[in-house]
């Protein structure tokens, strides 16, 4: 592939990345999903009009251009029940990637076509009876490179992770214990003999939310977390402690209705009176709105705006991505219906 082609799709996987950003209160993930080729929400979304297909074009603006180029990635989706079932990414009319998902939106396979590829085949296996997930890599040759497999409790909560080298060589093991208000108390974690245990401690409202959350490691305090629930919103302050029990870091998390504010510090020296940068992102549902940096070197404010347009049975067609007033990004949605 080009370096052209190259760039053109690392752009395109970034800015997937972007829109597939996800609020921190997910500790432990409970699904595979692709978050490096796809847009989690795109996946999920709900179709209107009972499309068979639809087609992405993009046009961005490359670095040290004037104008916006056309990708030369197309992105083709395939439509059953109103619910994307397949994903394809051409060049040049040859398929380069192929995803497949079943009615929940769940992945089901991954092909890489491409020379380079270190696993072409990924094959995705759900048992509900056990309730387990198992993710299945494969090399050229069809022998198995690598596996992970995710067990849940009846409550759809992980309780271990396991990773393979080949068919069964453990590589890594993960195992989460549940207290009676369904969070996780201990964590452990194995790798190559060495073991790292996680213990959270938690203190609840008269209603049985969560007001904190203590994480220790090897019983050195890692992390607090403050809960606070308002009328209009919610919030939570996390404070990351270094090996010298002092801060390093802190995260604050607002959220109301359909908006989301992130703020991140890290702290000067451990001196909570000072932070040597921060940064801040404004979300509106998966739309950046404003970043924020602040650092030694200064302060840096990008703003964002995202417009769209609809056809006639409520299904977007066009997305128009600002940055600073300049337009960045479009992308061009093409139905059939």
């Amino acid at each position: 592939m080009s370096s052209i082609l190259k760039r053109n799709l690392n752009f395109l996987i970034l800015f997937f990345i972007l829109l597939s950003t996800q609020l921190r209160g997910q500790d432990y993930p409970t699904d595979f999903f692709p978050t490096e080729q796809l847009s989690r929400i795109l996946i999920k979304e709900s179709l209107k009009g009972s499309p068979s297909s639809f087609t992405i074009r993009s046009r961005e603006l490359m670095k040290d251009s004037a104008d916006l180029s056309l990708s030369p990635i197309i992105e083709q989706y395939h439509v059953q029940n109103n619910r994307i079932d397949r994903v394809e990414f051409e060049i040049k009319r040859k398929i380069i990637k192929q995803f497949t998902f079943d009615s929940l939106s769940r992945i089901l396979s991954f092909f890489d076509f491409q020379d380079e590829a270190k696993t072409p085949w990924i094959y995705y296996n759900y048992d509900s009876n056990d309730r387990s997930k198992e993710e299945v890599c494969l090399r050229n040759d069809s022998t198995v490179y690598a596996k992970t497999v995710l067990n849940f409790n009846e409550k759809n909560q992980l309780i271990s992770r396991i990773e393979y080298w080949g068919e069964n060589k453990i590589k890594s093991a993960r195992s989460i214990d549940y207290n009676e208000s369904n969070d996780p108390v201990d964590d452990t974690y194995t790798e190559n003999q060495n073991q790292s245990v996680n213990h959270y401690d938690y203190l609840y409202d008269n209603v049985g939310r969560k007001e904190k959350k203590l994480t220790y490691n090897s019983n050195r305090l890692q992390s607090r977390v403050l809960y606070e629930y308002r009328q209009d919103s919610i919030i939570s302050q996390q404070m990351d402690y270094g090996f010298n029990q002092k801060p390093k870091s802190q995260f604050l998390i607002i959220e109301k209705d359909s908006m989301r504010v992130e703020v991140t510090g890290y702290f000067a020296g451990g001196d909570t009176t000072s932070y040597r940068s921060s940064f801040k992102q404004i979300f509106i549902d998966q739309d950046l709105v404003e970043y924020e940096s602040r650092t030694f070197k200064g302060t840096f404010v990008d703003r964002y705006k995202t417009f769209y347009e609809f056809d006639n049975r409520g299904n977007w067609i066009k997305k128009m991505t600002y940055l600073n007033n300049k337009l960045i990004k479009i992308q061009d949605r093409l139905f059939r219906y």
